[in-house]
């Protein structure tokens, strides 16, 4: 499940979320979209709110992102 889906699927509008973040809606989208990297203290301000823990909101991140890292994470396992 994506960033955008679970962001959808507890409710929150982009922009409640963008401002939850700190950034803007764009940039918001940007990053649900994989097209942008989150700064780390931003993505654990957006995965308190999603109310994830670090890794999860990571796992969520890379399933758009960069699926290819997050198989090799599985793998570790």
């Amino acid at each position: 499940m994506s960033l955008n889906e679970v962001r959808k699927k507890k409710g929150i509008a982009a922009q409640k979320m963008a401002e939850r973040v700190g950034i803007t809606t764009a940039e918001l989208i940007q990053i649900e979209q994989g097209k942008r990297k989150p700064r780390l203290c931003m993505a654990q301000i957006w995965a308190n709110a999603l109310d994830l823990t670090f890794e999860e909101f990571s796992r969520h991140y890379y399933e758009i992102a960069d699926p290819a890292q997050l198989a090799d994470y599985k793998e570790d396992e």
